[in-house]
């Protein structure tokens, strides 16, 4: 390598240090017009490490507060990536964020837990009348226009509860597991204990549909009003299963 070749690198990483080290909340206000739906606040530390006490995506929270630490690493893929933890409204989470040259973003060894009815109102679901605990682990994941193209995870779901009568009635624990096949992100439930036999799967396809398909019963002894509530989904069919299928657009 000539040495204006060797020069010219060490400036430019000698500038991106300078900028990397720099105040966030300095550099912030001069690139949050490149982001006109991304909103930080209460910013702290450098782009090396640092945190905000609130992020907002199109105006919706999505971290409050949040932390993160670079990964030099990430630059082996070329990618940008940080350690990232934080939480919000009563969620918590811990894992790998990276961007891409092509824009995407990459989550990875994302772990997080909290009340089924906080995540629920952070993906703007809080009118269905369930609550519960959860535990979350994204082994993968792959937004393209924040959209997810790719998923390997697992969500467990415990003290399922509907909310809607007088006295709660527990539904029971589930397991859901993500995988990618053919392009189609494809969610199995099982139950894991409680009164419900549940069987079947919840399909996003790349055309952004989804489709519902699930059976449901209520097992043996399972108490009256837990058998009136599976009622109400229709008719049985020949092995007692009442089937939840729909099909609709993101």
């Amino acid at each position: 390598m000539k040495a204006r070749s060797l020069i010219l690198v060490g400036i430019f990483s000698f500038v991106g240090f300078v900028i990397a080290s720099a105040p966030v909340a300095t550099l912030w206000p001069r690139i949050a017009s490149m982001q006109p739906a991304l909103n930080l606040a209460g910013l702290s530390g450098s782009v090396f490490a640092g945190s905000a006490s609130a992020v907002s995506v199109n105006g919706r929270t999505v971290a409050r507060p949040l932390h993160w630490v670079f990964s030099p690493l990430a630059l082996l893929a070329a990618r940008l990536g940080f350690h990232v933890s934080g939480g919000v409204d009563g969620l918590s989470f811990d894992g790998k964020v990276a961007r891409t040259i092509g824009g995407d973003i990459a989550i990875s060894a994302m772990h997080g837990d909290g009340a089924l009815k906080d995540l629920m109102t952070m993906v703007g679901s809080a009118f269905l009348p369930i609550d519960g605990d959860v535990a979350l682990s994204i082994d993968s994941l792959r937004l393209v226009d924040r959209f997810p193209k790719q998923l390997a995870a697992d969500l467990q779901v415990s003290k399922l509860r509907w909310t809607l009568t007088r006295e709660p009635q527990l539904l029971g624990d589930f397991q859901v597991s993500v995988t990618t096949e053919a392009d189609v992100i494809v969610a199995r439930v099982v139950p894991t204990a409680g009164p419900l036999d549940v069987d079947g799967e919840i399909r996003v396809m790349a055309d952004r549909h989804y489709e519902v398909d699930l059976k449901v019963k209520a097992k043996p002894g399972a108490a009256p009003a837990i058998q009136n509530l599976v009622r109400t989904l229709g008719q049985a069919d020949t092995e007692g299963y009442f089937r939840i299928k729909t099909r609709a657009q993101l």
